[in-house]
């Protein structure tokens, strides 16, 4: 398994704004696309009681491999589920490592049916299981697992997140359905995210700590998991990444330049020429570095690289949250009056032309002024001004 492949399972992972059941779907595709020649299940467990058909969700498994992995679930007892769900987030080849805690008959089936098992077990009865058909695993050596271990600690983290957030996770035509509301994980945060600002409103007396985390998130020890702008006010929400984790999201010296020069408002052509690379080079690092950060474009960092963030407690037990806001007070308060005017003139949506218009001065020096603004606000577009600023 390559690191893009790695993170594309963990994008999904973390994408609260899907459901559990979409989330299963989308990790288990990216899985059979990293190791094709076989079948992947991604199964999730809130007991010891055994998986049941709604828990799975399987890609590129005929009805021969199914059957013989339910067969696996049945002859399992309560205690072998027990214990296998108390064990630490880890991976496991059953070809090479013993697992020392399933009878040897279950071993040997297990080794058969999905003999590179993920285990993301979040240490509360509840988690998520990766597992892959492959017989290609039985000539893997350990140090082969590096990618899948790492990835047990991230998806248990992810899982726990969900978890906490509780959100209703509801099959169509489900009974009661249609009474409760269904809100995506990301809105429930949001939600718990705004709950606790105004509580900390009333009592501000007692400053809360506060740190830069642009650093952190570089080399991997924090990513982002939200940004959201409501109320004039925009919203960073960070997660400290699991022990055992951080190599996946650290970015590399090349990552780090691209990124860095990406957001101080240079475009791609020009990151190219001054770095010596291709285009598309520059495209293809940009992307897996926005992906170790835990964002989708460069629109979410605005800010960021100067934001200090405080810890977001209470809403996720075992799991580090830290909140950053951002105002367009704050953000602006470098610019000129000229270039204020020019930001006006980009929040009405307005062209460069009729900007220079209204202000009786030419493209050019509108253009110049734009570029500055840019340079100032840490941004590299008009979609990311707008974004910072409303």
């Amino acid at each position: 398994m390559q690191d893009a492949q790695a993170l594309l399972i963990l994008e999904t992972a973390y994408n609260i704004s899907e459901s559990s059941r979409d989330a299963m779907r989308g990790i288990a595709r990216v899985a059979l696309r990293a190791i094709p020649d076989g079948p992947v299940a991604v199964a999730r467990f809130d007991s010891h009681a055994r998986l049941q058909p709604d828990s799975v969700h399987f890609e590129g498994a005929d009805r021969d491999y199914v059957s013989r992995f339910f067969e696996w679930q049945r002859l399992a007892s309560r205690t072998t589920r027990q214990s296998l769900r108390a064990l630490p987030s880890h991976a496991i080849n059953f070809h090479s490592i013993a697992c020392r805690v399933l009878p040897a008959e279950l071993e040997a089936l297990a080794r058969r049916i999905f003999p590179l098992c993920v285990m993301a077990n979040t240490g509360n009865g509840s988690g998520l299981y990766l597992m892959f058909g492959s017989r290609c695993v039985r000539e893997w050596l350990p140090v082969q697992l590096h990618y899948f271990h790492e990835l047990a600690h991230h998806l248990a983290v992810a899982w726990r997140i969900r978890k906490a957030l509780n959100v209703p996770d509801l099959a169509a035509g489900a009974p009661g359905s249609c009474d409760l509301p269904v809100i995506s994980g990301r809105e429930a945060l949001r939600l718990a995210v705004l709950a606790q600002d105004r509580a900390r409103a009333g009592h501000r007396s007692v400053e809360p700590q506060r740190r830069l985390l642009w650093d952190e998130l570089l080399a991997g020890r924090w990513s982002l998991l939200d940004a959201f702008t409501t109320a004039g006010m925009r919203y960073l929400i960070a997660y400290r990444n699991p022990e055992g984790g951080a190599s996946l999201r650290a970015l590399q010296e090349r990552e780090r330049a691209v990124l860095e020069l990406a957001l101080a408002g240079h475009s791609g052509k020009w990151i190219a020429f001054e770095l010596r690379l291709s285009e598309s080079t520059v495209a293809r690092t940009l992307r897996t570095a926005l992906r170790r950060i835990g964002a989708t474009d460069t629109a979410p960092l605005v800010g960021v690289q100067h934001a200090m963030f405080e810890p977001l407690e209470g809403v996720v037990p075992g799991v580090d949250l830290a909140i950053a806001r951002l105002t367009p007070a704050t953000a602006s308060a470098g610019l000129s009056d000229a270039e204020r005017a020019v930001v006006t003139g980009i929040l009405g949506g307005k062209r460069i032309a009729a900007i220079a218009r209204e202000r009786g001065t030419s493209p050019r020096t509108v253009s110049n002024q734009i570029a500055s603004v840019y340079k100032k606000l840490g941004v590299s577009s008009r979609r990311e001004v707008i974004a910072l600023l409303t």
